[in-house]
C-alpha cells in the first residue's frame, strides 16, 4: 500500500499507459494516456489512485507488503484484485487521478530521500525517479506541500509497534496543489 486517501476533492478516471504506475505516484497525460510524472514535468495531473503492471506476464504484487501477526513473522500483499495479479487498471484499462486537492499519506518508497529530508511546509515536486517527490527548492513547478514529516502509519490492528499498533509503513502527509 502507497497510498491513503484522508481526503479528496476529485477523483476522476482517465485511460491509462503501458508503464508501470503505483498508487500515490505523481502522474501526467501524454497522448491522452496516464504515465508517470517526470522532472522536468511542469503540468502534473494528480496523485495515481490505482496501481498499473508494467505487463499483463508480471505476477509479483506491485504494493508493498504489511506485517501480519503479533510477531511480525508473517507478511502479505497489499493489493486488492488478486484475480488482476493486482493490476487495479488491468479491467478497465483506467487509472484513478485524484486531482484538484486532497490530503494523502503517501509511501516513503515514493520519495527520492525514502522521505526522510522531508519536513512540515516542505514545497514538493516531480523527482528524477518517474513519478516519485522530491523537495523543491523554489514555489515554481510546485505540486504538493509536506503536511509532515515521514512517520509510522497505525494500522488500528492491536500490536505493539506504534502506540499498541502495528505500522503500515512509513508514510508522509502531503497536501496536493494542482
Amino acid at each position: 500500500m502507497a497510498l491513503i486517501v484522508e481526503y479528496h476533492v476529485i477523483a476522476d478516471m482517465y485511460p491509462v499507459g503501458a508503464t508501470a504506475i503505483q498508487a500515490g505516484m505523481l502522474v501526467r497525460l501524454v497522448a491522452g494516456l496516464v504515465v508517470p510524472s517526470v522532472a522536468s514535468c511542469t503540468t502534473s495531473l494528480g496523485i495515481a489512485g490505482d496501481s498499473k503492471l508494467a505487463s499483463a506476464a508480471q505476477t509479483t504484487a506491485y504494493s508493498d507488503t504489511v506485517v501480519i501477526g503479533a510477531d511480525g513473522a508473517a507478511t502479505r500483499w497489499t493489493g486488492n484484485r488478486v484475480s488482476d495479479f493486482y493490476d487495479e487498471t488491468l479491467a478497465s484499462q483506467k487509472i484513478t487521478v485524484y486531482t484538484a486537492g486532497g490530503k494523502f499519506w503517501i509511501s516513503s518508497t515514493l520519495f527520492e530521500t525514502d522521505g526522510s529530508a522531508i519536513v512540515a511546509g516542505d514545497l514538493l515536486k516531480p523527482g528524477t525517479d518517474d513519478g516519485h517527490y522530491t523537495k523543491a527548492a523554489t514555489s515554481t513547478d510546485v505540486l504538493a506541500v509536506a503536511a509532515g514529516a515521514v512517520t509510522a502509519y497505525p494500522s488500528g490492528v492491536p500490536g505493539t509497534d506504534v502506540d499498541g499498533h502495528m505500522s503500515l509503513g512509513n508514510f508522509v502527509p502531503v497536501i496536493l496543489r494542482i
